[in-house]
């Protein structure tokens, strides 16, 4: 498992380097999103499932949310 800590990372930051840590990861790679930007609750999940991945949300606080990617083969 990875984690990305995004907090306090805003537009283009979340998405690219979701996309960066994905693409090194070999399928079925599992990869922790921790961000507190309000559009990453629609863009990452776009990409992720643009990708063929799976996605969900594990924590949510109402500021800051942990999102659980699954690398699809």
């Amino acid at each position: 498992m990875v984690e990305l800590d995004l907090r306090g990372s805003i537009c283009p930051g979340p998405t690219v380097e979701t996309l960066a840590v994905l693409k090194a990861l070999p399928p079925g790679g599992r990869l922790t999103v921790i961000t507190d930007y309000p559009p990453a609750r629609q863009t990452i999940p776009r990409l992720v499932e643009q990708r063929r991945c799976s996605w969900r949300i594990t924590e949510d606080d109402g500021k800051t949310f942990h999102m659980e990617i699954v690398k699809g083969g």
